[in-house]
């Protein structure tokens, strides 16, 4: 698929998908008036820029992440179903293969989850974030906390030059060079994706391009939550960017559970099915779960597991910064899907109108993940 199209190219996709969208927004409104969430009991989150984002969409916000977390599950679903093999029509694991689903099921109930099932907490992301919450600290300082480590200074020069993080036209090739680029707030952004990274190895025999995916859609989610933070909660950037990286490690965890199982049970060749429902079924919860044994604040764990709407009435910005986080997840998701042939860019348009992501913000985002040009890449860091 050619994918050089201009930011006016995605303004007259998303205007012709506009009637499409209209009625997947009528069909997903549907779908969450049935969930038992009383909207209008629940006061608007407080605020201006809340105000402004409630009012971007003319139905109440809870319904709107029905709507979104809906579309995001089954989009995922369709992404995780080709990465891992699954053929069309198949659904659920075979009937040889309950051993292995018991088996991860078993080891997902254990509490502590064992160690081998989730990466440790990489040592320098504490100094990180004291030293971007610090005040205090010049900009340098976290400058040389990334540069006690050359391979993590390599990877952070990498994704500062990446399609999704470059900022200019102009290569950056040192760390000081980073600061002046990026921003304190940019750095420490790739010091974070840099640190997660090394978890998504390879997996095994027949799904290893798995952990790649979800890597990829890591770092679009990243991205792309971010620049949805930027308009629903701009204080939260930088905490949407790092739930997006926690958020794929609950997946990862979900695929190596049962890949330990067929590796248990030799005899048995792996099913894609019963990875796909492992994942499907838990890996929200295991990310929540891993981010509480890296010691994330509470306030995250309860985005991450879907608390933070239950949550809206007392806190409207944990609200949107759920938003932001499954915006970002679910356009980092149609993105992949458009880039692999299955979802046109009307498409992918229809379905993010349809799950309450405006259409400049759609437009924007599209632009970085699939800029023709410089200048489109300017215009989306401009918006």
């Amino acid at each position: 698929m050619d994918r050089s199209f201009s930011l006016a190219g995605v303004a007259l996709a998303v205007v012709v998908a506009g009637a499409t969208a209209a009625a997947l927004l009528r069909r997903r409104r549907r779908a969450a008036q049935s969930a038992d969430i009383d909207a209008a009991a629940a006061p608007a989150p407080g605020g201006a820029v809340a105000a402004e984002a409630m009012a971007d969409v003319h139905a109440p916000h809870d319904n709107l992440m029905a709507a979104l977390q809906a579309e995001l599950a089954a989009s995922a679903t369709r992404l995780w179903s080709r990465a891992l093999g699954v053929s069309a029509g198949q659904s659920g694991a075979p009937a040889g293969h309950r051993d292995i689903l018991a088996a991860a099921r078993k080891a997902l109930d254990a509490d502590p989850l064992a160690e081998r099932y989730f990466p440790r907490r990489p040592l320098l992301m504490p100094q990180l974030l004291a030293a971007v919450n610090d005040p205090n600290a010049p900009p340098t300082k976290l400058a040389a906390i990334i540069g006690q480590d050359p391979v993590l200074t390599g990877n952070i020069l990498k994704l500062a030059n990446s399609v999704f993080f470059r900022l200019s036209a102009t290569p950056v090739e040192s760390l000081q060079r980073a600061v002046v680029v990026c921003g304190t707030d940019g750095l420490a952004s790739l010091a974070a994706t840099a640190l997660v990274q090394p978890v998504f190895r390879s997996g095994g025999a027949g799904h290893s391009h798995f952990p790649g995916v979800l890597w990829e859609r890591c770092t679009r989610a990243s991205a792309a939550a971010e620049l949805c933070a930027r308009h629903w909660c701009p204080s939260e950037r930088q905490t949407a960017q790092l739930l997006a990286l926690l958020s794929a490690l609950g997946p990862l965890a979900a695929y190596r559970i049962v890949e330990d199982q067929y590796r248990a049970q030799p005899e048995i060749p792996p099913s894609p099915a019963v990875f796909l429902e492992i994942i499907d079924r838990h890996g929200v919860a295991l990310a929540a779960r891993i981010a509480s044994l890296w010691q994330t604040p509470a306030r995250m764990i309860n985005v991450l597991n879907g608390q933070a709407l239950r949550e809206a009435r007392d806190n409207g910005q944990a609200s949107l910064l759920e938003r932001a986080l499954r915006a970002g997840e679910l356009l980092a998701t149609l993105s992949l899907l458009a880039d692999e042939g299955q979802l046109s860019d009307e498409e992918c348009g229809a379905l993010a109108l349809a799950a309450g992501i405006p259409a400049p913000l759609f437009a924007s985002v599209w632009a970085r993940f699939h800029h023709a040009d410089e200048a489109a890449l300017d215009a989306t860091h401009v918006a």
